[in-house]
């Protein structure tokens, strides 16, 4: 009896203890009013108090917030992680809707530091997306968008030397935001991964605040608390989806910074999201569908060939992301779903 006693209280203090670290709806927190709100909404709102709206891509919720006619209205410039800079006259050449065929602005996307964006669907359906959009747009309202990866030429690539210089991607985009965006006075959405996003640290955002401060309102995407995952998101179940939350003067910013990813170089916080304002909801973890790859890119002979061209002269290992075959063994081994079969 003494043990079952024992373990009962046990219990009930752990409760206790991760009850501690998750506000009431009654706190003073919750009690500001300040709650989930329709993505697209919240979104543009953040346009009227900030210069750069930054979130996470490659998410869908981005191509519908660009087809929303109030979009350009906030903003000027789309400034996104898969766009090789080198190529940006081309890239206006096409936004602008010039006579620039889809196979030539794919090199864009294509020709990055990264693999993964020339696998990407998501990017295979925004440069088109935003061309048309700026079709039934009057001129000052067009919008640009602004590719910041640094300019490789994977043509005068042939070693692991030839690849370096381009390595220091966040001075890259954060000079290009600077340059591009803030020193002209626009307003502009960045698609980037979080890590590039966040206050603080080495990330590009950062980089430019030291210039520009307080003009980001960066937004990270739920894909799961760290721990306590369940319990935690039965509070978000009757949330509207998408749906976008402060984490000021709300529950999510009262939770202990642990609940949340940390990246490598984030300086350390006590509550909330370290180096991010607000939250974005597209659901459980559970349902979070997986991003496939492109077909088109599969289907592409010649670039794939170039592609292990690439990875033998930067002597990427076997089963590095230079290699396609990484790319069509994941699809293979993986479900429609982000964590799930």
């Amino acid at each position: 009896m003494r043990t079952l006693t024992y373990l009962a209280a046990a219990a009930l203090a752990a409760g206790v203890a991760l009850l501690a670290t998750m506000p009431s709806e009654s706190s003073p927190a919750a009690a500001t009013g300040a709650g989930p709100q329709d993505a697209q909404k919240a979104i543009l709102a953040a346009f009227d108090r900030y210069d750069v709206v930054a979130g996470a891509s490659p998410n869908d919720i981005f191509l519908d917030l660009i087809r929303n006619p109030a979009f350009p209205g906030k903003a000027d410039v789309i400034a996104v992680e898969c766009g090789n800079s080198l190529y940006q006259p081309l890239l206006d050449r096409y936004i602008a809707g010039k006579d620039v065929p889809l196979a030539e602005v794919r090199q864009v996307w294509r020709n990055t530091t990264q693999p993964s964006c020339g696998f990407s669907v998501f990017y295979e359906r925004l440069f088109p997306l935003v061309r048309e959009v700026n079709k039934s747009l009057p001129p000052a309202e067009k919008l640009r968008v602004l590719a910041c990866d640094p300019p490789i030429d994977w043509n005068t690539v042939t070693s692991p030397e030839g690849l370096a210089p381009f390595e220091e991607r966040d001075r890259t985009i954060a000079a290009l935001m600077k340059k591009e965006v803030l020193a002209k006075d626009r307003k502009a959405l960045m698609l980037f991964g979080i890590s590039h996003l966040l206050h603080g640290g080495g990330s590009a955002v950062a980089m430019y605040e030291r210039e520009f401060p307080g003009v980001t309102y960066t937004i990270a995407t739920h894909f799961g608390f760290q721990k306590d995952n369940e319990k935690l998101e039965q509070r978000l179940a009757r949330w509207p989806v998408p749906s976008v939350v402060p984490f000021g003067g709300t529950w999510l910013g009262q939770l202990d910074a642990s609940y949340f990813e940390s990246r490598p170089g984030q300086p350390p916080a006590a509550m909330g999201y370290p180096g991010a304002d607000a939250y974005l909801y597209t659901g459980p973890r559970a349902l979070i569908l997986r991003q496939q790859i492109a077909a088109s890119t599969v289907l592409d002979t010649a670039y794939l060939a170039e592609l292990r061209r690439r990875a033998a002269a930067v002597e990427d290992p076997p089963d590095g992301l230079m290699h396609p075959e990484t790319f069509f063994q994941r699809e293979l081994e993986s479900g429609a779903l982000e964590f799930g079969s």
